[in-house]
């Protein structure tokens, strides 16, 4: 377990097998839990957790995998519409999602060129928990989302983000300028932005 700040540690993303970094954020009455990671260690340790409530950034099996096996009551999970479908089941967030609990969580959907229905997740309106929402499929940056994807960021208080399996901590002015230049590479008539030009 990695302490980021006083409020929240990791458990950090491993390769075989490909599990994704899992955040535990610890409040008055429950722990947050953020993505549920795939490997032994992360289960075992968000099996010890009294308390959870357990938010998924996206359907990933690296980011879900455990779900299952930890088996969360639907009002204990917060999940985009995609991975409701997928898992079949949880709190669907549509609409922002405001938590107080000795810290203050906010949920967001957050528009996603690498999954549909991705959420993020704010704490303190200091750190935003962005799992591979920033990241882009395998035909590359999604043009239309990746506007979205900007305007969205642009209105939500945060001045540290955090991406999954990256352990750089990122200013909100260095994201931005990161996915606007990114979108820069947009060509015309062209609905994905091409990998190889970034």
């Amino acid at each position: 377990m990695v302490k980021i700040n006083d409020y929240i540690s990791k458990i950090e993303c491993s390769d075989n097998p490909l599990s994704a970094d899992v955040y535990i954020i610890k409040g008055d009455k429950h722990t947050y839990i953020v993505d549920v990671g795939s490997n032994e260690e992360a289960l075992e340790t968000l099996k010890s957790i009294p308390n959870k409530k357990i938010i998924i950034t996206h359907f990933h099996a690296d980011h879900m995998g455990n779900l299952k096996n930890l088996a969360p009551e639907n009002n204990d999970l917060y999940v985009g519409d995609y991975t409701a479908k997928y898992y079949g089941g949880g709190t669907v967030v549509k609409e922002p999602v405001h938590i107080e609990d000795g810290v203050i969580i906010d949920i967001f959907p957050l528009p996603s060129s690498h999954a549909k229905g991705c959420l993020t997740i704010t704490v303190n309106k200091n750190h935003i928990l962005l799992g591979d929402g920033c990241y882009s499929n395998i035909k590359g940056y999604n043009v239309s989302v990746t506007f979205d994807m900007i305007k969205v960021l642009k209105n939500i208080d945060f001045t540290t983000a955090i991406k999954s399996h990256d352990d750089t901590l990122y200013t909100k002015d260095e994201l931005i300028s990161e996915l606007e230049t990114i979108y820069s590479k947009r060509e015309k008539d062209k609905p994905f932005i091409d990998l190889s030009l970034l």
